[in-house]
């Protein structure tokens, strides 16, 4: 019976490594061709030569190479995009999209997802770009690819920016910043620290602007940009938040050094007019109206309106009031701000839509493990159930009244030697996770104390054992047929334990192969609240309904100290309680301390002075 039950488990848990194979990923990546290592080599420096040479070489079959298929075409636009060529759809990037979202390559789903926001936002496709950044922000986090986190943060970044999301915006420029200074990149970091001073400027925090915009020219500076159009657009920004802070003189005199083709009018002219400076306010004003920029001409316009109020330029009122009212009905005219508020209310409802299918996905694949598992140990435990009260009725109707003490002395001896058998198994645990190093000195000190109150504990069970053995030996000597039934039932017994353990095994198995439990064992931070709830509904599948034995045991039992008995289940020790909660790690003794007292004041019988929090919650 012992080794049937043996091999079934073993065959469980084998069965159970292959499902957790299976559903990790699509295996082992194969090896690239050379020629699109050679152009991917090349890409972000040389975008051209990188499609030339992918242009150049026979295209991987569709049918028969999906993987250097779906690469190609991956390279291809990402070098048509560099190259800022005309496409007209989606189409090709689409392919590798497909192909690489079900796998767990992250850096390549970061990059199609990166593309095809790019490709969707140039296509005014608003909504769906911001889909695949926000795909894009979460997988290339996975990854050490800090050029595509660069890219993919600054998207989102000014995708939010010039929709007036600041908060949005100015997170995601943050992070783009974060990025760019991780690759090294100069061009990079001048470009984010642009956005980020934008980012100031629509949150009102000019000075914080002026410093950020300082820190990207000393950036251009320093790449020989100082002639550049690009260093005069971030001057000239500089001069903008200097006029909106009411410093006109700062602002000239960052204005008037300006060569004539970068020259702002405009700007000259509305510093000129706000330092009382008319006619030459006049002067550069009439200048500026040389554009086909609606916003700059109603700007100027009301600019020059406003001069009309000195008698000098009266004579022009109603040619600058009826300019001034064209313009301002062509700017409502093209007022996307209604269409905004409903791109943002739907991506909303998008964003929410796709999270949860997510969720939804990965939940019904960890359940479809655990219901398979959960129901071969169902069926095993079954059975074994079904043997262990056969053979029980049978000792019961053939051994009498003599046999009847000797039968309740074994039970006693079987519970404390299983009693035994957990403190050893519970103190080699203590042991081991001392061993590690891995803990701090406070939790240190609590496993010692809980290793002495065990060891204690331990003894008086010995002593108890050997007065039931004692008992066992003269009932014995007396009743043959009792003493062979007896063993029968210390047998099954030990069976019937063995297999607890061993299911206890595999409920650890699965428990430490879940995705959320892994990471976290490697990096603890924390949780939102359908994190916890995916924890609560693992323990209550795995061990047995243990949140809701739990809560029938104490129903008062708040959910942050279920919280706090979940991590205890899943063996988290102190130091990662704490980085999950937040707090340090005296506080998480606190929290087990009047966790303690609250289960002992509700529990019928209390918790015995020697029993541990985390040893009682282990156990039930």
């Amino acid at each position: 019976m012992r080794k049937v039950t043996h091999y079934i488990l073993y065959i469980l848990i084998a069965f159970a490594a292959l499902l957790n194979i299976q559903c990790s990923g699509n295996g082992k990546e194969k090896t690239p061709l050379p020629e699109l290592v050679h152009a991917e080599s090349v890409m972000f420096d040389h975008p051209d030569s990188a499609l030339h040479i992918l242009e150049d070489m026979p295209m991987p079959s569709a049918r028969w190479d999906k993987e250097n298929h779906a690469l190609w075409c991956l390279l291809v636009t990402q070098a048509q995009v560099k190259l800022i060529m005309k496409i007209s759809s989606d189409s090709l990037v689409r392919i590798a999209y497909d192909y690489y979202k079900p796998t767990d390559n992250a850096r390549r789903k970061a990059m199609a997802a990166l593309y095809m926001g790019d490709i969707n936002y140039n296509l005014g496709n608003i909504e769906e770009a911001m889909q695949y950044y926000l795909e894009g922000k979460t997988e290339v986090e996975k990854t050490n690819d800090y050029k595509v986190g660069y890219l993919i943060m600054s998207s989102l970044g000014k995708l939010y920016l010039y929709r007036d999301f600041e908060e949005y915006a100015f997170d995601a420029c943050s992070k783009a910043y974060d990025y760019a200074v991780k690759d090294s990149n100069k061009r990079y970091q001048m470009g984010s620290l642009q956005y980020l001073a934008r980012c100031y400027c629509l949150l009102d925090k000019l000075p914080a602007a002026i410093e950020t915009y300082q820190k990207c020219m000393e950036i251009a500076l320093e790449l020989g940009l100082e002639n550049d159009e690009y260093y005069y657009g971030v001057q000239h920004e500089t001069a903008l938040v200097y006029t909106n802070s009411c410093e006109y003189e700062k602002s000239l005199s960052i204005l008037r050094p300006f060569p004539v083709k970068y020259r702002s009018n405009s700007l000259i002219g509305k510093n000129l007019f706000s330092l009382g400076k008319l006619d030459s306010a006049f002067y550069y004003l009439n200048k500026a109206l040389n554009t086909d920029n609606v916003y700059t001409k109603e700007s100027v316009y009301r600019y020059l309106y406003r001069l009309c109020d000195n008698s000098k330029y009266r004579q022009y009122l109603k040619t600058y009031c009826d300019s001034l009212l064209y313009y301002n009905d062509s700017i409502i005219a093209l007022d996307k701000g209604k269409e905004i508020i409903a791109y943002k209310e739907k991506y909303d409802h998008q964003k929410l839509i796709t999270e949860q299918q997510r969720l939804k996905l990965e939940k019904a694949d960890a359940q479809r493990m655990m219901f398979i598992i959960t129901i071969c140990l169902i069926v095993v435990t079954a059975i074994v159930a079904y043997l262990y009260q056969r053979r029980l009725v049978r000792k019961e109707t053939t051994i009498r009244k003599q046999s009847e003490k000797l039968q309740e002395y074994m039970l006693q001896l079987h519970e404390y030697e299983t009693r035994l058998m957990q403190n050893n198994r519970y103190m080699e645990e203590l042991q081991e996770q001392i061993s590690r190093q891995e803990v701090n000195s406070e939790d240190i000190e609590s496993y010692r104390e809980q290793i002495d109150s065990l060891q204690v504990e331990n003894g008086r069970l010995s002593e108890k054992i050997n007065s039931l053995q004692h008992h066992i030996n003269d009932y014995s000597s007396k009743l043959d047929k009792a003493r062979r039934e007896a063993d029968k039932f210390r047998n099954l017994s030990e069976e019937n334990l063995y297999l607890k353990q061993r299911e206890r095994v595999l409920a650890d198995y699965v428990v430490d192969n879940d995705r959320l439990v892994k990471e976290l064992r490697e990096r603890c931070r924390i949780l939102k609240d359908r994190e916890w709830e995916t924890l609560e509904q693992m323990c209550e599948s795995t061990y047995s309904n243990f949140v809701s034995r739990l809560q029938g045991v104490c129903p008062t039992l708040t959910k942050q100290e279920l919280h706090l008995c979940l991590l205890i289940k899943l063996r988290f020790n102190n130091t990662q309680m704490s980085e999950i909660f937040g707090v340090n790690t005296t506080s998480v003794s606190q929290k087990k301390f009047r966790l303690k007292k609250h289960l002992s004041d509700t529990l019928q019988d209390g918790l015995p002075d020697e029993m541990t929090l985390d040893r009682w919650v282990a156990e039930f």
